[in-house]
């Protein structure tokens, strides 16, 4: 009888789960937030230079690293960088992006939580590989420009631009420079990381922990 009293007890519900998951979805709520202001304020900023467009690859991720890495130090389980990413993919169409970017975004983000997940969400490489593939998403709102150039450039126009911004876009972005974009994402992933755990370096005390005691 005890043991059957013992079993029904550990089958039924954790009155803490529901507490748990309303606070993991105010933390994925705020830090998506965060995420997608910086990014959406940054590029618009970039935009106001054809150069600063280009090179939007770079600069994006490391201050969106920033929330990013503050964000990870919440995360325990799997499913919260999934959600973030697929929110954002859904912003991406909702502000008028390349269906490619959302695609990518869903994609991308379950491969950024399986890489997380994989060293338990604290191990620091896992960490910073988790976020360069989270913002290679970003890719997806270039690849117009790349592979659908034409149409590009008359919606460009259509906002008024004047023909020598968008004769400096087509000259600053030939075919090549597409492959460059990704590797700039993955450099600047990997230094957003870098600024983010600089930061919030109380928050990553448990690594510098780590290394003490296995005497590293």
């Amino acid at each position: 009888m005890t043991t059957g009293t013992s079993g029904a007890d550990s089958g039924a519900t954790d009155p803490r789960r529901p507490a748990t998951v309303t606070r993991d979805l105010i933390t994925v709520g705020v830090f998506t937030a965060l995420y997608f202001v910086i990014m959406a304020l940054v590029g618009q900023l970039g935009a106001l230079l054809p150069i600063t467009q280009v090179l939007g690859p770079l600069y994006i991720p490391i201050l969106c690293g920033i929330p990013f890495m503050l964000f990870v130090t919440r995360v325990t389980r799997f499913g919260l960088i999934t959600a973030m990413g697929w929110i954002i993919g859904i912003l991406y169409l909702v502000t008028g992006q390349s269906w490619v970017a959302t695609v990518l975004a869903f994609v991308l983000a379950v491969i950024a939580d399986l890489i997380a997940k994989q060293g338990k969400y604290r191990s620091w490489p896992m960490l910073v590989l988790s976020f360069i593939v989270f913002s290679e998403m970003a890719i997806g709102m270039v690849v117009p420009l790349f592979f659908q150039r034409q149409a590009t450039l008359d919606r460009i126009a259509s906002r008024g631009h004047e023909q020598a911004w968008i004769n400096q876009i087509v000259s600053l972005t030939p075919a090549w420079m597409f492959y460059v974009m990704i590797v700039m994402i993955v450099v600047g992933a990997t230094i957003g990381a870098y600024v983010g755990r600089g930061i919030f370096h109380k928050h990553f005390a448990y690594l510098n922990a780590g290394r003490t005691r296995t005497g590293a």
